[in-house]
């Protein structure tokens, strides 16, 4: 457990529940592991309702499923849920880029975002990589101006951080491979058509989810460990 005087930076609950979710994240927490109020509280010198606020944050994000008896489990997303979330933001995203005008400003803030997802990828950080994935992404929503579509899109950010978490461990997607996959929607980006580009997209969302659902290596039960 990180240094319980880290937590008095923010808000009780919101310290708390992003040292949990960075744990999580980067699996210092497994899947399948339980976490337990009163040995969270007691570690991190905080009240039992600290904790139970911050899991409930993370139950809403998909990251754990809180139990009655006062514990929760790690949990990981089923192929189904991953799908879908896939194909909402395939779907959201394929619009915006059909209503970018001038990709030049875009592709260069997506080259940043890249550089840095190859920083965390280096130092194994899965957490920053889940934060640097959804700038890159708000990235191609931003540059669409279409604010009312970026609303949409922000709404799903709550579960991306399981989303990932999951594809990561049942697809077993080495960070470094994440790296690589973002940087050819920013070659697409840069030489191909809009429908191409959405092929591309397609691809990176759904293409992958796909391939390992016909190999039969997607059909874990969500709260179930890698």
């Amino acid at each position: 457990m990180s240094d319980p005087a880290s937590v008095l930076h923010r808000s009780l609950p919101e310290s708390v529940y992003l040292l949990l979710r960075r744990r999580i994240l980067n699996n210092d927490f497994a899947a399948g592991q339980r976490l337990i109020e009163a040995t969270i509280a007691e570690e991190l010198g905080v009240s039992r309702s600290t904790v139970r606020e911050a899991l409930r944050q993370l139950s809403v994000e998909g990251l754990v499923d809180i139990s009655p008896r006062r514990h929760s489990i790690v949990t990981r997303m089923a192929y189904e849920d991953i799908r879908d979330a896939c194909y909402a933001r395939f779907v959201l995203e394929a619009g915006a880029a059909r209503s970018v005008s001038e990709r030049s400003g875009l592709i260069v803030a997506m080259k940043k975002v890249v550089a840095r997802m190859g920083e965390a990828a280096e130092s194994g950080d899965v957490a920053r990589m889940i934060d640097l994935d959804t700038e890159f992404h708000g990235c191609i929503i931003d540059a669409s101006g279409r604010h009312r579509l970026g609303s949409l899109w922000r709404m799903l950010d709550a579960q991306m951080g399981a989303l990932m978490r999951s594809s990561i461990d049942r697809q077993h997607i080495a960070l470094d491979e994440a790296v690589r996959r973002h940087q050819l929607l920013v070659d697409i980006f840069g030489v191909g058509t809009i429908d191409e580009i959405v092929a591309a997209m397609e691809e990176h969302y759904l293409g992958t989810v796909d391939d390992m659902a016909e190999a039969g290596m997607l059909t874990r039960e969500a709260g179930a460990p890698s």
